[in-house]
């Protein structure tokens, strides 16, 4: 008869020095790998275990564990925690895994004049000496490893002034505080509760709401029980914007979210994953819009975070919605747009096909039937399934199970001016060649303007409607109008030809983000020709009054324009269309930045001004701005950034201005950027070694945003010469680099040489059997962006 386990046990504990252990009262020698903590079978017996483990382990600069900043205005020490998805193991023993749920009791000595800040309030705060003190927390509720948390520094601390039934606490650094409208933040934060405890039927769970705005933070928030996490940038060191204070909402009602789906209900296994941030991506835009004054929120879904799950879902490295999470090693690369944006546009899409009362009934239900439990796909579907009454199974296969995208695209007869004939074709899914249920409806609209619409339901590649027999002959069709599924749209040439003249007739910003969108995928199929594009958008884009359309387009502008650049290398004559199109692309931003009185589509402006800056005329306009000192700090010093792109001589001086000027946590990486950006191989190679140098001292949060500024697309042969020193931590990989920042890395500064050669080499580096996964990933797409190049080249041949 067996008296105790008959296998050893093991906890999680990455890197760390374990002094001593025991188990069950009884000291046992330290087995540690490294990676676990192994405890041997001999000491354990049936039941409940006590292990005691004492360890030191250190602080970390990559955003993961326990992160460790020092702010350079006042010197004080800041730390927080970031434990998913395996990441609880860098500060704690224990299964981390989302599927062993546990209470957590902390104790906690610390500086006597710091906060100290967890998933419960504290019970009690007592004098350890005359500088330290010691924190007691009461027990949490049980919830898995990744979203307990540890949050301590001298914080400002901003209480409710009439604190309800959930007390709501914000905090951030006391050099960051002015910053921070506190108002706002409570005003957002009690109406999500509102809206998502009737909406979920089922009060919120646990027994207070902190958020804590951190330094240095890789994600944009995140959903620790009781006392989430958020990036600084969400408060912006300048007077903010309408599109500031929106996008703010949508990430507290994001976070909100997840503490019912996630951290109430929680995926037994990272496969689910779409479950926690799907579900959150939805809930975050549909609780702004319909809780708060930023209506307009689900709109802005639309244009601005669907198109990343477009994006995502025609790289090559597309997966399903639902994955097979083999390892802890792969999570992180699968925090992408299908898992956010793809998986919310297809429960927007379900929400439209089986009803939003249905929808919502069967989510109250869920909550109902599995709190405080670990669930799986079937158990979510199966849910909303029962209350609809219909079976998903088929849904589920295709949508969630299957990767890619489907195209729609109207083809049409018309008779004596009116429809004939008229199908909607689904092409198959790229990679799986998925044919899906879509529910739609169709804009039509004939020459004198005049629009109609109807409602489609598509299940093959082909799909007649007899709804549209009779109606007046179509100048433009728009599939998909209202943006109820996710499928990219093909315009016809007729209706191409009709938004020459008509786009800014269709005043819904849902509709132009969708036209602007499939413009942009005929530029990047080598269908539409980069300068047509361009020709389109300095046409219409000056009179874009939607901050998510336009601040979308805009970056898809710069980056068809960057493809026109990189063409030279095949096309030489594109060097002379890419000269004059900067030229007029910084004329209009110009001229946009100075008569927009909206100050979101000012700022938006602003930023794309500062990208394409380059003329002696804007330059001096640039030497103005900084001289009148009107801008924000942190604009001053991107406009300063682009001053030393452009080999202006002023720029480094005005980099030293801001460098006395600004005493901030920020100015030190400003510095950094904006020296980088010289087209100087020094500078260059100054920052290709530092993300090989493992003793570096540079946060995870620091190199990337030196990387991202690093080369400019105008210096492509700069960046083409150094590709020895670019390729060299590809080629030879130090295991202490970080996966996440290779990554990075792979994904900043690789140059795009516009050729097959070029495509086959990156794939060769991601076959490498050495490379982290999160670099695969990058290298793979970098492959893709040189055919996207060499189609945006072959069609001005």
């Amino acid at each position: 008869m067996s008296t105790g386990p008959s296998s050893p046990i093991t906890l999680d504990f990455v890197e760390g020095t374990v002094t001593s252990l025991s188990v069950n009262g009884a000291a046992v020698a330290v087995d540690h790998n490294g990676y676990f903590i192994t405890l041997p079978s001999a000491v354990l017996s049936e039941g409940e275990q006590t292990v005691v483990v004492e360890y030191t382990h250190p602080y970390r600069r990559d955003g993961r564990g326990l992160h460790w900043f020092e702010d350079p205005v006042d010197g004080e020490s800041y730390v927080y925690s970031q434990f998913e998805s395996w990441d609880f193991n860098k500060v704690f023993p224990g299964f981390d895994q989302p599927d062993l749920k546990a209470t957590y009791t902390l104790t906690v000595e610390a500086p006597s004049h710091w906060q100290v800040i967890s998933a419960t309030r504290e019970t009690s705060v007592t004098d350890v000496s005359s500088q330290r003190k010691q924190w007691q927390f009461a027990p949490s509720e049980t919830f898995s490893t990744y979203l307990i948390s540890l949050h301590a520094g001298p914080y400002k601390m901003w209480e409710e002034a009439e604190p309800s039934r959930i007390p709501l606490r914000l905090f951030a650094r006391k050099s960051y505080a002015e910053h921070v409208e506190v108002e706002e933040w409570f005003t957002v934060t009690r109406q999500g509760f509102d809206y998502f405890e009737s909406y979920f039927g089922t009060d919120y769970p646990f027994t207070k709401y902190d958020q804590v705005l951190v330094p240095e933070f890789v994600f944009g928030a995140m959903e620790n029980v009781g006392a989430v996490t958020f990036a600084e940038r969400l408060q912006p060191r300048r007077e903010q914007t309408k599109a500031d204070r929106e996008t703010m909402a949508i990430v507290v009602m994001h976070e909100m979210a997840h503490h019912w789906f996630g951290d109430l209900v929680t995926m037994q296994w990272w496969d689910d994953l779409w479950l926690n941030e799907s579900f959150a991506d939805l809930m975050g835009n549909q609780a702004t819009a319909e809780a708060t004054e930023y209506t307009g929120a689900m709109e802005l879904f639309s244009t601005r975070r669907k198109p990343w799950g477009y994006s995502e879902d025609q790289w090559i490295t597309t997966h399903p919605i639902v994955q097979d999470i083999y390892n802890t090693d792969v999570v992180m690369s699968s925090f992408d747009g299908i898992i956010y944006a793809k998986g919310a546009s297809s429960l927007i899409q379900l929400q439209h096909l089986l009803g939003k009362d249905s929808f919502q009934q069967g989510i109250a239900q869920y909550f109902k039937t599995y709190a405080w439990q670990n669930t799986q796909l079937t158990d979510f579907i199966g849910t909303l399934g029962d209350v609809a009454e219909r079976d998903l199974s088929a849904w589920t296969q295709s949508w969630l199970m299957q990767s890619g995208v489907n195209a729609l695209k109207a083809q049409f007869i018309c008779e004596n001016d009116v429809i004939a004939e008229f199908d909607l074709i689904q092409q198959p899914a790229n990679v799986s060649g998925a044919v899906r249920e879509h529910s739609l409806d169709v804009l039509l609209v004939d020459s004198s303007g005049e629009r109609t619409t109807f409602d489609a339901h598509l299940t093959a590649e082909h799909n007649p409607q007899a709804d549209a027999i009779g109606k007046p002959c179509p100048a433009f069709v728009l599939p998909n109008v209202s943006d109820y599924t996710f499928a990219t749209i093909l315009l016809d040439e007729t209706s191409i030809a009709y938004l020459q003249d008509h786009l800014p007739e269709f005043n819904n910003p849902v509709e132009r983000g969708m036209i602007w969108r499939s413009l942009k995928e005929s530029v990047y199929a080598g269908e539409l020709t980069a300068p047509a594009y361009l020709d389109m958008a300095l046409k219409h884009l000056a009179g874009e009054a939607n901050d998510g359309v336009l601040s979308t387009q805009l970056n898809v502008v710069s980056s068809v324009y960057g493809f026109l650049v990189l063409a030279q290398q095949q096309v030489p004559e594109a060097k002379a269309a890419a000269t004059e199109y900067r030229a007029k692309l910084e004329a209009m931003a110009w001229q946009q930045y100075q008569q927009a009185t909206d100050d979101s589509l000012k700022h938006s402006w602003l930023g794309f001004w500062m990208d394409t800056l380059h003329s002696s005329e804007q330059l001096a306009n640039a030497r103005a701005l900084l001289e009148a000192a009107e801008l924000s700090i942190d604009d001053q010093w991107s406009l300063a950034g682009a001053l030393v792109r452009e080999g202006a001589a002023e720029g480094t001086v005005w980099v030293e201005k801001l460098t006395e000027q600004d005493n901030s946590a920020n100015a030190q990486l400003n510095e950094w950027v904006a020296l980088a950006q010289a087209a100087d191989s020094e500078a260059k190679r100054q920052w290709l070694q530092e993300v090989a140098n493992v003793e570096s001292d540079k946060s995870y949060t620091q190199m990337r945003s030196i990387l991202a500024m690093l080369f400019a697309v105008e210096q492509f042969a700069l960046q083409t010469s150094l590709k020895t020193d670019i390729l060299a931590p590809l080629e030879n990989i130090n295991s202490a680099l970080s996966p996440v920042l290779l990554a990075t890395y792979a994904q900043s500064v690789l140059p795009v040489e516009c050729s097959k050669k070029a495509e086959a080499d990156k794939l060769a580096l991601a076959a490498k059997p050495d490379m982290p996964a999160p670099a695969v990933k990058s290298l793979k797409k970098a492959s893709q962006v040189e055919d996207i190049c060499m189609k945006v080249a072959g069609a001005l041949s």
